[in-house]
């Protein structure tokens, strides 16, 4: 999973949230409409929005491992895995000199970061 919109599609899936709106609010923390406004791209998310993300994908998957199928845990937790680690990233990205970051984020993350020449 490389953005919001995936984590969205796998919470819709499960029957978890039904529309963006939805998981704007219940999920995101957020307006009604915050997940349209930043397109599904975790680098223009809140740190705080993915952090909660993370912590309401881990009750759903400590729910799921209890009560729903094996498949559905995997998901839902992977989810999780996935929302954990765009909040890490993007906290690197923003806060973490070049030399210090420890967590992997794509190309598409980076356009240009500040120790590299043109």
């Amino acid at each position: 999973m490389k953005n919001l919109t995936d984590i969205y599609e796998v919470l819709k899936a499960e029957g978890l949230v039904s529309t963006q709106i939805e998981f704007s609010q219940r999920w995101l923390g957020r307006s009604a409409h915050y997940m349209a406004q930043v397109g599904g791209n975790p680098e223009k998310t809140s740190i705080t929005s993915l952090a909660l993300l993370a912590s309401e994908l881990r009750h759903a998957a400590t729910f799921a491992k209890k009560h729903l199928s094996d498949d559905s845990f995997r998901r839902i937790h992977g989810a999780q895995v996935a929302a954990a680690t765009m909040r890490n990233g993007v906290y690197e990205m923003r806060y973490v000199p070049p030399f210090y970051r420890v967590t992997a984020a794509s190309d598409a993350w980076i356009s240009k970061r500040p120790d590299e020449e043109e």
